[in-house]
């Protein structure tokens, strides 16, 4: 039997069209050995067939998980990674692709700094014209300012910044060992389930390394049906989100205590985010209800958090005011 090193975590809803391809830009283009874990989500197309055929002619290591009911990307990757077994784990997506040799490289780094999390570079791709627009601004900014900059690992405590990376789950080589030691979980909303898996990531992580130079290619598209793109009620779901992300930080206080301020931060810009790709007749009751989640911030609180974001107080206040 194969020891591969690395277990490739793919969640999958009627994607016939891509996650034979998805799954080859892994096992075709890197040397490293692999094994798939491939949960579907109740598809109604010919996902399932397809994919266990490639991995089956061509004896690629592999598990299909097959569902009776709709629960999620994030449940599905949850339920695959408890049986995972290599030394690391990759969050994959049927609409990503990994570059010739990247996964090679990253494996390598992983092993040379014995790092807990491996973030690495990533290249938004067009879906119409395979036009590449590089990494999101934020990330980009990111990486340029450490990225390339240390070539072993830093710790999240003398990093906190990196908690601002774009929530993706598919540019992270994680150690298997230390997503179970944390219990790592994605949430099992419709949208935004790998924001709690990435800020407990990155949160309790001590070793943190870096692959400067693009891993995969993400597709993106306005008229693609991704969920990135939804703006019916189901975006409302970023709500439980974050109560999720409160329920964590009140369980483990001093994560809160050394990160709280990057959350509130970051909730405000996705809230943000979200508010403005909403249909219009949602807004109303979504800022209604988003203001709800600062209604028990003491003032003694806003000012800790001030303190460190200069300016967010007068903006929790307007939320709490009703005014934002």
């Amino acid at each position: 039997m194969v020891n591969c090193q690395v277990g490739v975590v793919i969640p999958v809803y009627n994607e016939m069209e891509r996650i034979v391809s998805a799954v080859r830009s892994i096992s075709e283009g890197n040397e490293v050995s692999v094994k798939f874990y491939i949960a579907d989500d109740l598809s109604t197309d010919e996902t399932v067939i397809k994919v266990t055929e490639y991995l089956e002619d061509n004896k690629i290591p592999h598990e299909i998980f097959v569902a009776e009911s709709n629960r999620g990307a994030g449940y599905r990757r949850n339920q695959a990674f408890k049986y995972v077994e290599e030394p690391y784990v990759l969050f994959f997506d049927a609409d990503d692709f990994v570059y010739p040799g990247m996964l090679d490289k990253a494996v390598q780094k992983a092993n040379e700094s014995g790092c807990e999390v491996l973030l690495m570079e990533y290249e938004l791709v067009h879906y119409e014209n395979d036009k590449k627009m590089g990494m999101i601004g934020e990330d980009h900014r990111i990486f340029d300012r450490i990225g390339k900059k240390f070539s072993g690992c830093v710790s999240i405590s003398d990093h906190g910044f990196l908690l601002g990376l774009v929530n993706y789950p598919w540019n992270k080589l994680v150690s298997t060992s230390y997503a179970k030691d944390i219990g790592l979980k994605f949430s099992h909303t419709f949208v935004h389930n790998d924001v709690l898996g990435h800020w407990m990531l990155l949160m309790n992580a001590n070793k943190i390394s870096f692959l400067s130079a693009p891993f995969c290619g993400h597709r993106v598209s306005p008229q693609a049906n991704q969920v990135t793109n939804i703006s019916d009620s189901r975006r409302l779901a970023m709500l439980n989100v974050f109560e999720e992300l409160e329920q964590y930080f009140s369980a483990y206080p001093k994560l809160k205590q050394k990160y709280y301020h990057f959350y509130v931060s970051f909730k405000i810009k996705l809230y943000s985010w979200g508010r403005d790709r909403l249909d219009a007749s949602l807004r109303e009751v979504f800022k209604a209800e988003f203001s709800k989640t600062f209604s028990n911030m003491g003032r003694l609180e806003i000012l800790r958090i001030s303190e460190r974001v200069p300016g967010i107080a007068n903006e929790i206040m307007r939320f709490k005011l009703g005014l934002k």
